[in-house]
């Protein structure tokens, strides 16, 4: 066994420079100084402001101790981090000196050791068998090694406690002016000034603002980016707020959204987004807003005569702010900008036959739907007078029904219903709008004309009760064909409409309620037969069965007439790809045509289709009875007379709505593929739909 002479241990010096953060101390000691000498000059009384009088008094007043105050707690908090990074830049000179006396004492003991070692008598024998001599000086040396690594790790940790500590007193001192003690955060600290220090802040995130404006209508995207991200900390600020909308202007605000939904400039979850949102959401709105702000909160940027690509890309930079809002402090888009954005959404719609926006992974689903979007967060805010005022319109009616949405039509069911919580004429003309444009179209036999979207209809359908409910003088007005067995205007449509609703089982239940609600206090007067004639409630109530009854049965037409439509477009597919083979020459082309027709009618692709059994409910004229005898106060009339009410009022409303018939489909025919390839077993050639003419193919709208 041998014996070597240990290495070294190192021992680094600690971190951090002392000059630096003595240089920092004194830099700090003189901004202390220079508050000081602030304090003392504005120390005075708060109330005396030289030269001005009364209100502006005031306002100088509270300017002077808001200043006074941010100064005192602006010293108070630099002057002990000045005096505490001071004593740590002088612990780490002297901490530097002590490591530097270890060192000097391991270059002494390692030096002892080598001259101890080489006076060692025949040093090779000595080392080879481990002698005593040589073992003793190596273990000598080890600990005292030891006792230095014990030593420098207690300097190091000592200091490092100083430093933490250190650190920690010099953020905190950094929330006196709104600092997180984090590095770049000068623009958060000039956020939080600007708030305290409203006389200069104002014109200063003013100056901030238009600078962002002219980056963000001009730059590069690397600029575009950068300037969005160094003014975040401003985006809860009304000032900035109301000087970017004000700066930016109706087309710049335009340009920032096409960028936005043109998915080339930012991010999807860009700062753009957010800083628009929080200027939009901040905005002042009211008689004290700017005419510029104003402009831009009313701006119209989606037309309609917009082609889709123009449309898409500023539908889609407004859904993402109004996704961004969403988390902003403000809560977003204030809720009449939001309905002005929707209205012009779904004008576009209506125009344009279909949706607006276009979706892509990179963003959140909403994002594609900017239309659902609004009215999802409409829904939310469930303000009755924005509701009702966004649906004041046959045209957004149209839009609105005629969509499809990715919750099934619940946000715009939940629209509907606020609206129905608006009193008076408007409530009423709103509901009596939706009932008609629901009615009115599913008209005709021809799906692929119908402007309504049974789906959305569905979805909206509770909405519709709840209207109904609040508003059911439009349901007792147009229910009055029970009376007179009489429709004018657009009686049918609102009666078509409401049969609908009724299909939803809560809706129906809802709308029972209030009519019967309404039987039990006093029918109202029926308007034209004079101030006395009371309008019956039987009547009413019996109609409104019929309605129920005309809804359910036209309902499995309109399941029907679309199972034909689909049952026609398959037909005509077929004959226009696998019928063409049919047409190969000789008796190949028979073969195959014989083929191709016998297997289109398992397929159901001949025109035929699968008759779908009738389940809705059935209603008659006992069902009518039974609702007009409920609420029917005893001894007020013959309960057989109000039966007799209830009876006819249903025969005469289902008189004037008559249920469509559903087509039923054709019975498939095995003989015709034989007679379309020319083989005729009945001794007779007949022309089929196989190998005559193809049908006519429905071309989607």
């Amino acid at each position: 066994m041998t014996v070597q002479m240990p290495d070294p241990i190192p021992l680094e010096m600690p971190p951090g420079d002392a000059d630096a953060i003595a240089q920092l101390a004194r830099d700090i000691g003189s901004a202390a100084r220079c508050l000081a000498s602030v304090d003392v000059r504005i120390s005075g009384s708060a109330a005396d402001v030289p030269g001005w009088l009364g209100d502006d008094a005031s306002s100088a007043a509270a300017q002077v101790i808001a200043v006074d105050t941010l100064v005192r707690a602006a010293y108070d908090a630099v002057t002990p981090a000045a005096e505490r990074l001071a004593a740590h830049a002088e612990r780490l000179l002297e901490t530097r000196s002590r490591v530097r006396a270890l060192r000097h004492e391991q270059d002494e003991d390692f030096a002892d050791a080598w001259r101890r070692w080489g006076s060692l008598p025949d040093l090779q024998l000595e080392l080879l068998i481990a002698a005593p001599g040589a073992h003793a000086i190596v273990d000598e040396l080890e600990a005292r090694e030891s006792s230095r690594r014990r030593r420098h790790a207690t300097l190091l940790e000592e200091i490092e406690d100083d430093a933490a500590a250190t650190a920690r007193l010099v953020v905190a001192s950094s929330a006196a002016v709104g600092g997180r003690g984090r590095p770049g955060e000068a623009t958060v600290v000039v956020a939080y000034l600007a708030a305290q220090l409203p006389g200069w802040g104002d014109r200063e995130l003013g100056r901030r603002a238009r600078g962002l404006a002219a980056a963000l209508t001009a730059g590069t995207p690397e600029t575009k980016a950068r300037a969005v991200s160094d003014a975040a900390a401003f985006a809860g600020s009304s000032a900035f707020g109301d000087a970017l909308l004000a700066a930016l202007g109706v087309e710049g605000v335009r340009h920032v959204l096409t960028d936005l939904g043109r998915g080339d400039t930012y991010a999807p979850d860009s700062a753009a987004a957010r800083t628009l949102a929080a200027a939009f959401g901040t905005a002042d709105v009211g008689e004290a807003t700017d005419a510029p702000v104003q402009s831009v909160l009313d701006a119209e940027y989606v037309h309609a005569e917009d082609e889709f690509g123009i449309a898409g890309a500023v539908a889609t930079g407004l859904a993402m702010v109004l996704s961004a809002g969403r988390f902003t402090p403000s809560g977003g888009i204030g809720t009449p900008t939001l309905a002005r954005w929707s209205r012009q959404f779904l004008r576009w719609e209506n125009d344009n036959h279909e949706p607006i926006g276009r979706r892509s992974p990179n963003w959140a689903p909403e994002v594609g739907d900017p239309t659902g979007l609004t009215l999802s967060i409409l829904a939310e805010r469930a303000d009755p007078g924005v509701s009702a005022t966004l649906l004041d319109d046959p045209e957004i009616w149209k839009a609105a029904l005629r969509r499809s949405y990715d919750d099934g039509g619940t946000a715009l069911g939940g629209v509907v219903a606020q609206a129905g919580l608006e009193p008076g004429e408007r409530g009423d003309r709103v509901l009596r709008m939706g009932l008609a444009t629901a009615g009115a179209g599913l008209a005709g036999d021809d799906p692929m004309a119908w402007t309504v979207n049974r789906q959305t209809l569905a979805g909206v359908a509770p909405g519709f009760g709840d209207a109904v409910s609040a508003h059911v003088g439009v349901a007792v007005h147009a229910l009055k064909v029970g009376v007179d067995g009489q429709l004018h205007g657009d009686q049918a449509d609102v009666l078509t409409g409401l049969g609908y609703v009724t299909l939803d089982p809560g809706a129906a239940a809802a709308i029972e309620h209030a009519l019967s609600g309404w039987a039990q206090v006093r029918p109202e007067v029926l308007a034209g037969t004079g101030p006395q004639v009371p309008l019956p409630a039987a009547s009413v109530l019996g109609a409104y069965v019929a309605v129920q009854e005309f809804a359910q049965r036209t309902n499995h037409a309109l399941d029907a007439l679309e199972d034909q439509a689909e049952a026609q477009a398959k037909q005509a597919l077929e004959q226009y790809t696998f019928g063409l083979l049919a047409e190969v020459p000789g008796p190949v082309g028979v073969g195959l045509g014989l083929v191709e027709g016998l297997s289109s009618i398992p397929r159901h692709t001949d025109g035929t289709w699968i008759d779908r059994v009738d389940r809705g409910l059935v209603f008659g004229r006992g069902d009518a009875a039974a609702l007009a005898r409920a609420p029917a106060p005893q001894g007020d009339r013959d309960t057989r007379d109000v039966v007799r009410q209830a009876r006819a009022a249903f025969d005469r409303t289902a008189a004037v709505l008559t249920a469509r018939p559903a087509p039923v489909s054709p019975r498939a025919d095995m003989l015709a593929p034989c007679a379309d390839v020319g083989m005729d077993f009945s001794g007779e050639h007949k022309e089929h739909g196989h190998g005559g003419q193809p049908p006519r193919m429905h071309v989607a709208r």
